[in-house]
């Protein structure tokens, strides 16, 4: 990925502790501020990724992040294909929605004057269905996550994100808003950082068991999660995964438990696989109610959504 000071101009960073513009000078990141700490003590960098984060306002951890030289504090098991794709079917509403994404972006681009800009939250690893999107040379990719990798291009924290108002067009958050302490923060930060317009793609569990251990938090059904967008104008939500991958789910952890041993849980997993696939046969309105996780697409802007239109919103079965 291109460096983030190629993509974004000098004013588009800032401190995630005061909210002032970000300098950088010999790979040395300092905060313009005369009175923030990080005027004078530059922000960390390991394995070449700038650390912007302001710790005393985040799970994460500066020695941590320090001792492990910026690597994932979560076991990230790389499987071959065909045991990834039984245990994790692959989310075929994701190239569909970034695809959207992408052309009302570029729908937009004669009044914006520039390539459609995309943050990815949590871009340590591509997410499942975007492949594409990454080969999209139509638009420019800027990508953060609590740990370096070759995908993005700093560590930061989704409740302070390092960027100035309005900068990005577009925001994607896979499968990151079960693992924020507060995601009305996040979703507020998302806001902020979109233009006027600007589109953003949340894709988040609710029927889903703790994954990554402590680092796992919060879950949504389709209309809570309708409501915690509910500064933006939706174009559309829905289910990602239905009530049979719940159950499969479901399955795996009960093995867990009952065996006290996760590779049992796995192996049970892979033997009911097939409770996925009946995801598309299933009454929409009831997996909507036991949905696996959902999706919502909406542009910043427009009316807010009151409490009694989440009530008009929902859509299960019952």
């Amino acid at each position: 990925m291109l460096a983030i000071t190629t993509l974004l101009d000098e004013r588009a960073l800032i401190c995630p502790r005061c909210g002032g513009t970000l300098t950088c000078a010999d790979d040395s990141w300092r905060c313009s501020e005369p009175s923030c700490p990080h005027a004078e003590s530059p922000f960390m960098v390991v394995s070449g990724t700038p650390v912007l984060v302001d710790f005393e306002r985040s799970v994460l951890s500066a020695e941590e992040i320090a001792a492990s030289g910026g690597a994932s504090l979560v076991a990230r098991p790389d499987r071959p294909g065909i045991v990834k794709r039984m245990l994790h079917p692959a989310n075929t509403q994701a190239p569909r929605i970034a695809q959207r994404m992408v052309e009302l972006l570029l729908a937009d681009a004669g009044t914006t004057g520039r390539r459609p800009r995309i943050l990815v939250i949590g871009g340590g690893t591509v997410g499942d269905g975007l492949e594409a999107l990454y080969a999209d040379d139509r638009v420019d990719l800027v990508a953060f996550d609590v740990y370096a990798s070759a995908n993005v291009q700093l560590i930061g924290d989704g409740h302070q994100i390092p960027l100035a108002d309005g900068v990005m067009d577009g925001v994607i958050i896979q499968a990151v808003l079960e693992h924020v302490l507060e995601p009305v923060v996040v979703v507020g930060e998302i806001r902020r950082v979109l233009r006027e317009g600007g589109v953003v793609y949340a894709d988040t569990p609710f029927m889903q068991q703790v994954h990554e251990g402590p680092y796992d938090f919060t879950r949504f059904s389709e209309s809570g999660h309708r409501y915690l967008f509910r500064d933006f104008e939706q174009v559309e939500s829905g289910q990602v995964a239905g009530a049979g991958t719940s159950l499969r789910w479901s399955i795996n952890y009960f093995v867990r438990a009952l065996t006290r041993s996760v590779a049992l849980g796995r192996i049970a997993g892979l033997a009911f696989f097939w409770l996925s696939h009946l995801d598309r046969v299933l009454d929409a309105g009831h997996s909507l109610d036991g949905a696996n996780s959902v999706y919502f697409l909406g542009r910043r802007g427009g009316p807010v959504m009151t409490p009694p239109q989440v009530i008009e919103h929902y859509r299960g079965g019952m």
